[in-house]
C-alpha cells in the first residue's frame, strides 16, 4: 500500500503540470533535462497514476520555472513550508530591482484578479479548467515576487 494518498498524487501531478508549464513547455524543457516531451506530459497527466517525475528531473524543473512549484508541493505534503534563504548569487541576483520589476509583479497580479473575475462572470463558480488558469498566473505572479525578494535578499 501506497503512504501517499490518491488526493495527494493527484498535487503532485498538478505542481508537476505547472512548473512544466512555467519552464516554458514540454517541447521547451526538454531540451533542458535528460526526458523527452512525451515522458514529460506522462508526469503531469492523471491518467498516468504511476508514472512521476524523478527527483532530479523535478529539481531542474523548478530550476527552469523560477519557483519551487513541485518541492513546494512535496515540502507541504510532509508538513513543512520552503522559505528562501536567500540562494546563489548570479549575474541576475545582483540587477538592481527597478520600476520595470514593479510593473512585472503588477502586471502579474492583474493577471491574477483578471483569470479569477473571469472564471466567476459567468456562474460564480470556478471549474477545474478555469482552477489551472488561476493556478498558472498565481504561479506566474509568485515567480515575480520571488524574483525581486531574491534580488533584495542579496544586497541586505
Amino acid at each position: 500500500m501506497r503512504s501517499i494518498s490518491d488526493r495527494q498524487a493527484l498535487t503532485l501531478k498538478a505542481s508537476t503540470r505547472r512548473a512544466i508549464d512555467m519552464a516554458g513547455g514540454g517541447e521547451s524543457f526538454q531540451h533542458m533535462t535528460r526526458v523527452n516531451g512525451g515522458q514529460l506530459s506522462k508526469y503531469g497527466s492523471q491518467a498516468e497514476e504511476k508514472s512521476f517525475m524523478p527527483i532530479d528531473v523535478a529539481v531542474e524543473a523548478d530550476l527552469e520555472a523560477n519557483s519551487p512549484i513541485i518541492v513546494s508541493a512535496m515540502a507541504e505534503m510532509l508538513g513543512y513550508k520552503l522559505v528562501p534563504n536567500g540562494g546563489a548569487v548570479t549575474a541576475t541576483a545582483l540587477k538592481p530591482v527597478s520600476v520595470k520589476d514593479a510593473l512585472r509583479i503588477a502586471n502579474e497580479a492583474a493577471d491574477v484578479v483578471k483569470a479569477i473575475t473571469d472564471a466567476l462572470s459567468n456562474d460564480d463558480q470556478i471549474d477545474g479548467a478555469e482552477e489551472r488558469v488561476i493556478t498558472r498566473e498565481i504561479d506566474e505572479a509568485i515567480s515575480a515576487f520571488q524574483n525581486v525578494l531574491g534580488r533584495l535578499r542579496v544586497r541586505a
